[in-house]
């Protein structure tokens, strides 16, 4: 089979590789009709998560079944799957629990599992042409319709960008009425201000500073702040000003800021004065400051604990400068993390198919898998549109 192979730092190949089988009689071998690139694969594309020579990546997929083990129940070939990135048993104390992205069984001694991510087991990735699914009775989602239909590009983006987006809300505890800061206007800040907008919050702002993420977001009905056009934090508070100015709001004058702030950055976050250069401390900093007292963050954005490339001392060692007498002076409620994909794909699978959401509005590129390279170079470079690109196998 064709698929998208690590080789050194922003260097890929799309070669023929061995075919998957099944290698236990919980498994199934899926026909990959669509598979996204993820900004984590740009981590790994960069060769900050290590430099996994050979691994094939990718672990955003849609398909269907082709063949399965004697010992699956719950999917059979044929059927339309999607599967979730963070790989479950549906058995151990975690995934029991509702913590699949911390699964216990799929990565002995760590926990959590993953296609095509380096430290997360030896699993192939998912942009290939067939990909084989551990334990897919609890990782198998079955879906309606059939390839290339309607719901092709909303479906893919079940595996992770979606669930990944909502996770964000969930962790920042978004409801009905909140106002809420998202950091970063890619693929995951820009689900994760749809999903809040899902859950009832009245007002969402969406800083970033790349023009086109920029302008999506207007489209989708989020305020957009350009950090490079001056603070954010300045920025969101004085449109926070002018809207509570009536007599309405007497009395709360204090309360400019939001009641809930996510950062959908991470560890590679652009200094915000320089952004050639990476200072991801400022995102925290900055929703410090911008978060109401009792407020809630949600931090889904990726932070590694080893990363030789940082630029800081601290960040090398996984580390941050973090405002704590800020947050513990304003009892702000941190929620971090993986996404528990698997916890919320099938309500939101539901959510699109009585038409209540269509997170497919973000997809900006369809391309062949062999033109994966060089759409990794379009996408590394934040430049001509690429915000989420899907791979389509020939």
């Amino acid at each position: 089979m064709q698929a998208v192979v690590f080789q050194h730092p922003r260097e890929l190949t799309v070669e023929n590789v061995a075919d998957p089988e099944l290698e236990r009689a919980t498994d199934a071998l899926i026909r990959i009709t669509s598979s996204a690139i993820c900004g984590t694969d740009l981590h790994i594309y960069e060769g900050r998560m290590g430099e996994p020579t050979g691994m094939v990546i990718g672990h955003e997929p849609l398909g269907v079944v082709e063949e399965v083990g004697s010992s699956v129940y719950a999917v059979k070939p044929g059927d339309r799957v999607t599967v979730p990135t963070h790989i479950c048993c549906g058995f151990c104390a975690s995934c029991v629990s509702g913590r699949s992205g911390e699964c216990l069984m799929n990565n002995p001694g760590q926990a959590g599992a993953a296609y095509g991510y380096p430290g997360m087991g030896d699993y192939r990735g998912a942009q290939a042409e067939l990909l084989r699914v551990p334990f897919a009775d609890a990782n198998c989602l079955r879906l309606p319709g059939e390839p290339g239909d309607r719901w092709e590009d909303d479906f893919v983006l079940l595996a992770d960008a979606f669930p990944s987006g909502y996770h964000a809300t969930e962790l920042a505890r978004v409801s009905t009425g909140d106002s809420v800061a998202v950091f970063g206007a890619g693929a995951i800040g820009l689900l994760a201000a749809y999903a809040a907008r899902l859950r009832g919050a009245a007002d969402v702002y969406v800083v970033d500073n790349v023009a086109a993420r920029l302008d999506k977001a207007g489209e989708m009905g989020f305020e957009p702040i350009d950090f490079e056009t001056g603070d954010p934090v300045e920025q969101i508070l004085e449109r926070r000003r002018r809207l509570r100015s009536s007599a309405a709001w007497r009395g709360e004058e204090a309360l400019t800021g939001v009641t809930c702030g996510i950062d959908a950055i991470g560890f590679q976050a652009r200094d915000r004065e320089d952004p050639a250069h990476e200072h991801p401390a400022w995102v925290i900093d900055a929703l410090a400051k911008l978060v109401h007292p009792g407020g809630r963050l949600g931090i889904i954005g990726v932070f590694v604990d080893h990363d030789p490339g940082a630029e800081g001392a601290l960040e090398q060692h996984g580390a941050l400068a973090v405002p704590w007498g800020t947050l513990f002076k304003k009892g702000v409620t941190i929620g971090m993390g993986r996404d528990h994909d698997e916890r919320y794909n099938g309500r939101l699978r539901d959510l699109i198919v009585t038409g209540q959401a269509k997170p497919s509005t973000i997809i900006s590129h369809h391309l062949g898998l062999g033109e994966a390279p060089a759409a990794y170079r379009h996408f590394d470079a934040r430049r001509d549109g690429y915000l989420k690109v899907v791979l389509r196998p020939a």
